[in-house]
């Protein structure tokens, strides 16, 4: 193995559920990152472990671990969330709204997503981003095909490269790596700019129609999803990002736009 200039640590977040094949068993983990949720998640298992559900559990054992982590760096922190999706589809980047966010998210071909991560409440790239780590989040595939694993394979590689852990000439495999995000992205745009969310409430029969990939080009009109019996559409020609084809999750999909030089921003 090559020499590290640097620690890695990597971290399976949710072994209970991870086990169940489930998102979440109890609360979705990637919502509670925020100080005071994790503060209450550790005065409750300081008080009594038994009396708290598997999530709260992960969340005061996990926070524990980063801070662990972050208390000995003695350098620049780089923080990748690994994620799998419901749909099929290409590997994306969910950008942080800074600008190491963006640089470091720039050395992957992957398509960005901008906006999304500022749209939810406690997920952990904010957490992290709040605490000097330069975050980034990959959507890699299809919940456990062998073509996310691949492209989850691949972001660390090049990850690695790009936070100057691993010096890119002792690195075998990286020019491979780069290579199969590039198929993966095909041609998807480079930067998108999140604008909507459709939000999924209990008890509101949302059903995403089928056949559509975790992020798409999609006409304007295009059916999406219907929910109480009524049809949403897409609002204009743009991509459908993350629709949700399981049964837990509060995120029935993401809406986005293409970001060009010529694309006017939100004010």
């Amino acid at each position: 193995a090559p020499p590290l200039a640097g620690e890695v640590v990597a971290f399976a977040a949710n072994g209970c559920a991870l086990a169940a094949e489930r998102r979440y068993l109890a609360r979705d983990l990637n919502r509670q990152w925020t100080t005071a949720r994790v503060a209450a998640a550790r005065e409750i298992v300081a008080a009594d472990a038994r009396c708290a559900d598997p999530e709260t559990i992960a969340l005061a054992r996990l926070a524990d671990a980063l801070d662990d982590v972050l208390m000995r760096a003695r350098g620049p922190l780089f923080a990748f969330d690994l994620h799998t999706t419901s749909a099929a589809g290409a590997a994306f980047a969910i950008v942080g709204d800074t600008d190491a966010d963006r640089a470091f998210a720039a050395r992957f071909a992957l398509p960005g997503v901008v906006g999304l991560q500022e749209t939810l409440e406690g997920v952990l790239g904010q957490y992290l981003g709040a605490r000097g780590c330069v975050t980034l989040a990959v959507e890699g595939g299809q919940h456990q095909s062998p073509a996310a694993a691949a492209n989850l394979e691949a972001v660390v590689t090049v990850g690695l490269a790009a936070a100057g852990v691993i010096t890119p000439s002792a690195l075998s495999g990286l020019q491979a790596a780069h290579d199969l995000l590039v198929r993966s992205r095909d041609d998807l745009p480079q930067l998108i700019e999140v604008v909507a969310r459709h939000e999924v409430r209990p008890g509101s029969g949302f059903r995403m129609e089928p056949g559509f990939t975790n992020i798409q080009r999609t006409a304007a009109k295009t059916l999406l999803a219907r929910e109480n019996d009524v049809e949403i559409r897409a609002p204009f020609d743009g991509l459908l990002l993350l629709p949700l084809y399981q049964e837990q999750g509060s995120d029935g999909f993401f809406y986005g736009r293409e970001v060009t030089s010529s694309t006017p921003t939100r004010g």
